[in-house]
């Protein structure tokens, strides 16, 4: 008769699932294991005692040495568990490695991946998880509020180029700014974006180069906690300067889109509806989308997804979200429009899909406003 169990190697830092599971992070690989209810962790003499304190509770936490005396691959380590368990294969993730997976399949044992979501609870945060990922994105909030300080203090030079303090600002200058600023609040910044004029057209360009008067600039600002490992997400667009009619045209209907993609968020509610709704309304107020030989152009992508303990996760508000929303959800609601001949608008906020009234709550405080004199 069969017995599969659940397993996973891999370093907290680099996987949420086995942040999640352990509920604490490591640099380096480590096994996780359920053979049924007893979820267990095997750890090095380096990490045993910081995984006493700090394992997720109802984890048991074992000395690697002690479960597998004598093994020194993760392949040995395994065959001891399946041996101690009487067990004939394992669940695991589809990021699991390869060789080990191959290692294993030529010892008789099965492997199953399990291709999405490896914890689907993940998607519904509690209260804490909500209130973390809410420290992130206050730091977010910080970041964005001293890159905003920098182009308050920037001037116009002859030529619409930003300076300040006495050298041209560039897209690094200000990136680092707001970065620097959440490294001294315990994140991790990720490639923020700040990409000015044309560049702010390709919604991932993280920006290069002297920024510009009158035209726009994406600020999209996306940390991680060094502590708990949840992100944070934000997007504003400002001009210093004048914009081009066409530019507070497109900012208006931008953030009309996101009131009403908020205003829609409920338990029960459809995430493709509400993509869709954003969509029509933007192409209502004039702005089409489509594709040209410069590429994409108006709202080309999903109005928003999940995060958590990865910063894209479930559930998509996209034409794809066939499921309704539940309660305990973390979402993005971020509408933009691009287009390659003037440079692009996102606005985004986050919101709390709430279990206790079913209703959305935007957790976002950053103001909204497009010009900066």
């Amino acid at each position: 008769m069969e017995k599969i169990a659940k397993l996973i190697f891999a370093s907290g830092e680099g996987s949420a699932d086995m942040l999640y599971a352990a509920g604490f992070s490591t640099p380096d690989e480590i096994l996780w294991f359920d053979p049924g209810k007893a979820p267990t962790i095997l750890l090095s003499a380096l990490e045993y005692s910081r995984g006493k304190s700090s394992a997720r509770p109802g984890v048991t936490v074992l000395r690697d040495s002690e479960f597998s005396p004598g093994a020194r691959k993760a392949e040995e380590v395994v065959l001891e568990i399946a041996r101690k368990f009487k067990l004939t294969g394992f669940v695991v993730p589809e990021t699991f490695p390869f060789g080990l997976a191959d290692a294993l399949l030529h010892k008789g044992l099965q492997i199953r991946p399990v291709m999405g979501s490896f914890f689907p609870e993940r998607e519904f945060k509690s209260e804490a998880e909500m209130q973390k990922i809410t420290v992130s994105l206050r730091a977010a909030e910080a970041g964005l509020a001293r890159g905003i300080e920098v182009l308050r203090e920037s001037r116009i030079d002859a030529k619409r180029q930003l300076v300040w303090k006495h050298k041209l600002l560039t897209s690094e200058i200000l990136r680092w700014e707001i970065d620097r600023t959440m490294l001294e609040l315990g994140m991790l910044p990720t490639g923020t974006i700040c990409a000015g004029g044309l560049q702010g057209a390709q919604p991932h360009n993280t920006g290069s180069g002297v920024l510009l008067a009158d035209h726009p600039i994406v600020m999209d600002i996306f940390p991680r906690s060094q502590s708990s490992g949840y992100w944070g997400d934000l997007t504003r667009t400002v001009v210093k300067g004048t914009p081009y009619p066409i530019m507070q045209k497109a900012y208006d209907a931008v953030l009309e889109a996101r009131k009403l993609g908020e205003s829609l968020i409920r338990i029960g509610a459809d995430p493709a509806m509400i993509h869709n709704r954003a969509a029509e309304y933007l192409g209502s107020a004039g702005f089409q989308t489509g594709c040209s030989d410069n590429g994409n152009y108006g709202f080309f992508h999903g109005l928003g997804h999940g995060v958590g303990l990865e910063i894209h996760e479930m559930p998509r508000l996209s034409p794809r979200g066939a499921r309704p929303l539940q309660g305990g959800e973390v979402v993005t609601v971020e509408p933009g429009l691009y287009y390659p001949e003037w440079g692009g608008i996102r606005l985004e906020d986050m919101v709390y899909v709430s279990p206790a009234t079913g209703a959305g709550i935007v957790l976002t405080q950053a103001p909204d406003f497009f010009v900066i004199d």
